[in-house]
């Protein structure tokens, strides 16, 4: 089998002769590419969303600082977003929303939106990766969490469900629509597997909101895309330990980024245990690297010992490796799954 068929019938919960071992392409370190057993993953668009007479601007107003300018026809919005130098990551100092009244923008411009097939973008991803890895098809974020990570904070949005649930609401709604067209877009496309890039955490989404706003959500979104032969790939990097019951009553297939103790705070044996047809696509945990190779196999041993009763079982990288690391840890672990 080619690296690309190896994880895809292991992503499709079949049983493998060894574990498949992955990295985002997009975090492989120098010398990576040398490891024999390592599939590349990455993300390509199969839909376009536009935003008619909506523009963005961007000026820099300090070193690492940005201030970003949404105009759009119901009125102006800005952020802040700041930069670090060592691997280029961001986050938001000032978000979109900035007032209860902003919620209305954001709606209209959702709402407002259109979307296309793009099948030549995929297609394009494809042949450029071939059978050394797969293609994670983009698409839009849960409303909650798309809401809290794009536009509010949780801070902000944590105060207007309770101050001016009506306005937040209108906002998901809007979200949850657009997800529909989308994903029937998605359902038409040539892509197998669609990413669901939600970056979950019980330290945010916790039972009731998860149970609220989430089980309804994957439910709907695994109707249009099952039947038509697509897996989707759920981004659970987060702590699930106080959501695992929750995340069991969804019928999402993939539980992708599953990320283990000592960083997450569910281990592989409780998640088979809890969800025993469910494929666990996981996040080697990021402290690991930067121990020596003798620590890092007995984790990766440890992490197939538990994983050997999942529906389907794959170690993945989807973190930064810290630099100083290189591709010494990814090795130490490919030389595991080597044997496994």
């Amino acid at each position: 089998m080619t690296l690309r068929e190896h994880a895809l019938a292991a992503v499709r919960g079949e049983k493998t002769d060894r574990v498949p071992f992955t990295c985002y392409q997009g975090l492989l370190p120098e010398g990576g590419e040398e490891i024999d057993n390592l599939c590349l993953v990455t993300s390509a668009r199969v839909a376009n969303v536009e935003t008619p007479g909506v523009t963005i601007s961007t000026e820099e107003v300090a070193s690492g600082r940005s201030r970003q300018r949404m105009e759009t026809p119901w009125g102006t919005l800005t952020r802040q977003v700041e930069t670090e130098r060592g691997y280029g990551s961001s986050w938001t100092r000032q978000h979109w929303v900035q007032r209860p009244e902003d919620y209305e923008i954001i709606e209209r411009v959702i709402r407002g939106a259109t979307i296309s097939p793009t099948p030549e973008s995929y297609r394009q991803a494809r042949e450029t990766l071939g059978d050394r890895g797969v293609i994670l098809a983009w698409t839009a974020r849960a409303p909650l969490q798309r809401l809290w990570i794009e536009y509010t904070g949780i801070e902000r949005l944590a105060y207007d469900l309770a101050d001016c649930p009506e306005v937040v609401e209108g906002v998901l709604d809007a979200m949850l629509e657009q997800s529909r067209r989308l994903m029937e877009v998605t359902a038409e496309s040539e892509a197998e597997l669609i990413w669901l890039p939600d970056n979950i955490t019980a330290d945010v989404a916790g039972p009731q909101l998860f149970e609220r706003y989430l089980i309804p959500y994957y439910r709907e979104m695994c109707e249009l895309l099952l039947p038509a032969g697509k897996i989707p790939c759920c981004h659970m990097d987060g702590m699930l330990g106080p959501i695992r019951d929750s995340i069991g009553a969804t019928p999402l297939p993939v539980a992708e980024a599953f990320t283990p103790p000592p960083d997450g705070n569910l281990s592989v044996a409780e998640a088979a245990a809890a969800w025993p047809e469910r494929t666990l696509w996981l996040n080697f945990p990021s402290s690991v690297h930067l121990c020596d190779d003798d620590e890092i196999a007995r984790t990766t041993r440890a992490l197939v010992g538990e994983g050997r009763d999942c529906g389907g079982f794959l170690i993945g990288v989807t973190e930064n490796i810290p630099s100083s690391v290189g591709a010494r840890s990814l090795r130490a672990i490919g030389r595991v799954l080597a044997e496994c």
